[in-house]
C-alpha cells in the first residue's frame, strides 16, 4: 500500500504528487493538467521541466569541459549518456546534446546563459573533477578552469567550500598545477582548511562517476553551494 504525503500544483500546469511505500522509499510524480499525461512516476530521478533548460545549459559546459584534451572517448559519452538517463528532455534537447558531443558550441557564448551561483558552482566543481578523471592534465584543460574561474567572478568563501567538498586527488591538483593561485586561495590557507576538511573517499575517479554525482549535486545544489565560513 502506498501513503499520499503531499500534492502541489506548479503554475497551474503540472501537479507533483510524494507518496511512500512500505519500504519507507519516497515516489514522486509529475502529471501535466493540460494534456492529462503523466511525465514522470519517479521523480526523485527526474528533473521539473522548468528547471531543464538550466541543466541543459550546465550539460552543454561539462561536455565543452570534457573537450578541452582534444577528444571525447565513447566511453566518455556512454558515461554521460548513462548518468543523464531518467532526465526527461525532449527529443530535441537530446539532440541538442548529440551536437555538442560532435561539435561543441563555445565556451564564451555557453558561459552566457549560466547566471545562477549554484550552477557556476556546479560547473566548476565538476569541471574540476572531469577534466583529471583520465589520469591526466592538460594545458588547455588548466586554461578552461581558469577561463571559468575569470568569467563566473566567485569570492574567496565559494573557492574555500568548493576546495572543502573536492576529494584529495583534485586537491593535489590545486598544489601541483597551481590551480590555488587562480582560485584565490593561498598555500597557507590550505594549510587551515585541511584541518576542517572531512575525510572524502573517492573509489576511482572515473568519468560515470563524475557524472553520476553531477546529477547528485544538480538535485542538491541550493543546500551543497549555500554560503558558510568554511574556517
Amino acid at each position: 500500500m502506498v501513503n499520499k504525503v503531499w500534492e502541489y500544483f506548479l503554475n497551474d500546469d503540472y501537479s507533483f504528487s510524494v507518496t511512500v511505500d512500505k519500504a519507507g522509499r519516497k515516489i514522486g510524480k509529475l502529471v501535466d493538467l493540460n494534456k492529462n499525461k503523466v511525465l514522470a512516476d519517479n521523480l526523485m530521478q527526474k528533473v521539473i521541466p522548468e528547471n531543464l533548460p538550466n541543466l541543459l545549459n550546465v550539460a552543454k559546459v561539462i561536455i565543452s569541459a570534457a573537450w578541452q584534451d582534444g577528444k571525447i572517448l565513447q566511453e566518455e559519452k556512454d558515461a554521460f549518456n548513462y548518468a543523464f538517463k531518467n532526465v526527461a528532455f525532449t527529443s530535441e534537447q537530446r539532440a541538442d546534446i548529440d551536437r555538442e558531443f560532435k561539435i561543441p558550441t563555445p565556451i564564451a557564448e555557453l558561459i552566457k546563459n549560466i547566471t545562477s551561483h549554484d550552477e557556476q558552482m556546479l560547473i566548476l566543481e565538476t569541471s574540476i573533477l572531469l577534466v583529471i578523471a583520465d589520469g591526466e592534465f592538460h594545458p588547455k584543460e588548466k586554461e578552461f578552469i581558469d577561463y571559468l574561474v575569470k568569467k563566473f567572478e566567485l569570492d574567496t568563501e565559494d573557492f574555500a567550500l568548493l576546495y572543502r567538498v573536492l576529494p584529495d586527488r583534485a586537491k593535489k591538483y590545486f598544489i601541483k598545477e597551481k590551480l590555488h593561485e587562480g582560485l584565490n586561495i593561498k598555500a597557507d590557507e590550505i594549510t587551515v582548511l585541511n584541518k576542517f576538511v572531512p575525510e572524502i573517499k573517492v573509489p576511482e575517479l572515473k568519468h560515470e562517476t563524475v557524472y553520476r554525482n553531477l546529477m547528485i549535486n544538480w538535485r542538491n545544489r541550493r543546500t551543497r553551494y549555500s554560503k558558510i565560513k568554511a574556517y
